[in-house]
């Protein structure tokens, strides 16, 4: 169950709370977290070995098995860091493409300001409508099948 709590005048965005949440849930949540964290700890134990089991040894701490191989560690690492240059090449690429885009815009000249019969006639609404709907803070426009714009509160 969801409440809406009361927004103040003005607050945007209104908050969607739950009030009261239910025991399956709160169980539900609490078994995928621990499910997430034991996962977690599984795939960490071979690395926690490959880094800290030489100091571990020698300790006497623990008896570790592994040997680390450093070559077969990063050869099996290398598809996944190649996708990710290239990912990151290919947002570079993007983001000069968006920077030169940027500028060549700057440098253009303003589009002339369209008049008011130029508008109207454009939204299918009269110079009165226009004015109106102008003067409004909040509006929701509504397009009609044949394009024609009314103006509601």
């Amino acid at each position: 169950m969801t409440d809406r709590l009361p927004a103040a005048p003005g607050a945007w965005p209104p908050l969607v709370v739950a009030s009261s949440v239910p025991v399956w849930i709160r169980a539900r949540d609490f078994a995928l977290t621990l499910l997430m964290w034991v996962l977690f700890a599984i795939m960490l134990e071979t690395e926690f070995e490959l880094f800290f089991g030489h100091y571990l040894r020698r300790l006497g701490l623990v008896e570790l098995e592994s040997e680390a191989n450093w070559l077969e560690f990063f050869q099996a690492l290398l598809p996944f860091v190649l996708i990710a240059l290239v990912l990151v090449l290919l947002l570079v690429v993007a983001a000069l493409f968006s920077l030169r885009r940027a500028a060549i815009s700057r440098r253009m000249a303003q589009p002339k300001p369209l008049t008011i019969a130029e508008e109207t006639a454009r939204v299918g609404m009269t110079e009165t409508e226009l004015a109106a709907a102008r003067k409004l803070r909040v509006v929701v426009v509504h397009i009609d099948a044949d394009g024609r714009y009314r103006v509601g509160k």
